[in-house]
């Protein structure tokens, strides 16, 4: 099977496994944020086994020790979809932020907000702030781990780009501790166009970043430590080699 078309097959495999259990899972809803997220935690572990067993891209996990188990911030890069995916399997009760605008999309859209992840609506100003760092605190206090991805838009591979200031404010109102995730997955699931190439993504979780540090001291310590653990520069695979 060529890449090309292993890469589209995997595309149909993954709109074929939303609409299905989007659909047949429907009645989960009832039940509350802890059954929709079990179940959309399912969905993202059958992502990742259909991207194995169709278009070759395995993962390797390095520091799992690391993986918050109580409220935290979670920030890693950016490079492709595959890490909204992982890191939603990966984390025990994850918490999502993500575009408003994605709630009106259907089926995709109701499992996302009925799981319990958190919409921002870029274009609200202070008021919308405001409702997001009391949304994060509330999570952070019931033992959840928001994911963000504080570049704020996919870095291609070997490059970087500054954190959106952002971040900092929701690390300062979780009043939490963060964990930095460093990996490589724009190797492999190519942006843009979508493109899967086999091979093994490394994933790094690191030790994490205390609660309580000045803004400006938090984004350049998370700058540099996932600078500095990120598989794709130069340092990291230098570090990782020996």
């Amino acid at each position: 099977m060529t890449q090309r078309i292993r890469s589209a097959a995997f595309s149909i495999y993954l709109v074929t496994t939303i609409l299905v259990m989007g659909i047949a899972c429907l009645p989960v809803m009832l039940f509350g944020r802890h059954a929709t997220r079990s179940t959309v935690k399912t969905w993202s572990r059958l992502a990742l086994f259909g991207l194995h067993q169709i278009a070759g891209i395995s993962y390797n996990i390095e520091g799992a020790e690391n993986m918050p188990q109580r409220g935290a911030l979670i920030a890693a890069n950016h490079q492709s979809m595959w890490e909204t995916i992982a890191l939603y399997a990966l984390a025990p009760k994850p918490v999502m932020i993500f575009k408003k605008e994605l709630k009106r999309i259907p089926i995709y859209g109701w499992w996302a907000s009925l799981a319990g992840n958190i919409a921002v609506d870029r274009q609200g100003g202070a008021k919308a702030l405001r409702a997001m760092t009391r949304e994060v605190k509330a999570r952070a206090d019931a033992g959840e781990q928001v994911i963000i991805f504080p570049e704020g838009t996919r870095t291609p591979i070997g490059e970087t780009q500054a954190l959106q200031p952002g971040v900092a404010g929701i690390y300062t109102a979780m009043e939490a501790p963060c964990t930095p995730v460093a990996h490589d997955s724009g190797r492999f699931w190519r942006h843009p166009g979508g493109e899967k190439v086999p091979g093994v993504i490394t994933l790094r979780i690191l030790p994490a970043i205390p609660a309580g540090l000045d803004r400006r001291e938090f984004l350049r310590l998370l700058a540099a430590r996932l600078e500095d653990a990120r598989p794709d520069l130069a340092p990291a695979e230098a570090t990782a080699n020996g």
